[in-house]
């Protein structure tokens, strides 16, 4: 039964890997002038690949609520709670909006070449990730130990996804050159992580099951 589950699920993450990569093929032949339609572009937002990664972000949401409602976890309802918030950011453009409206309010200057929008941006971030991940924490504090091996192993994901997101998205501003290679750095590692992710949260019951079994 855990070989079958193990196939299955390892079938499920290739098939994910496969579309990103095609969407980071098509897009490196968008860079190369094969393709002139905007939408090809991994960078662009409403774009094709942009889109496929909404879809992700809110069947993890989804699926995270579904297990929370089974397993009666708090830690679950505020994981969704986090990955709802990044499938708003991105789709409504969150903190790009209320990043500019800082920088103007606040008057921020320019440094390092950062423009006063990234740092409005990195400030609704920061403030918008202090809310999500103290609960996070709270919850993390009530959860039994298997909840809690989960959630460690989801916080490095999301770790990894906020190195590409913002970190990778900040040298792209900063160093001048090779911003093409940075920026499908950027949108490519943070689909394949993503993707990582739904595969992850997609079997995330019978993970908390295994990880309460090796943990006893």
């Amino acid at each position: 039964m855990i070989i079958q589950f193990q196939q299955k699920s390892t079938r499920f993450l290739f098939l994910l890997l496969i579309a990103d990569l095609l969407f980071i093929a098509v897009h490196a032949l968008y860079k190369m002038n094969v393709f002139s339609n905007p939408l090809f572009s991994i960078e662009k937002d409403f774009g094709y690949a942009e889109v496929y990664q909404y879809i992700k972000e809110y069947w993890i949401a989804a699926l995270l609520i579904v297990a929370a409602f089974n397993k009666r976890l708090l830690i679950l309802v505020a994981w969704a709670l986090l990955f709802g918030y990044f499938l708003l950011d991105d789709s409504l453009q969150i903190h790009e909006t209320f990043g500019d409206y800082l920088a103007r309010s606040l008057q921020i200057q320019p440094m390092f070449n950062l423009r006063a929008q990234d740092f409005g941006e990195l400030i609704v971030s920061a403030a918008a990730g202090t809310v999500l991940f103290s609960f996070l924490g709270l919850a993390y504090l009530y959860s039994h130990s298997s909840a809690r091996e989960v959630s460690r192993q989801l916080f490095l994901l999301v770790i990894c996804m906020v190195f590409f997101g913002i970190l990778v998205d900040m040298l792209q501003i900063a160093i001048p050159w090779g911003r093409t290679v940075w920026g499908m750095v950027e949108d490519g590692g943070e689909m394949v992580i993503m993707s990582v992710i739904v595969w992850y949260v997609y079997h995330i019951e019978m993970r908390i099951e295994q990880a309460s079994t090796v943990l006893s």
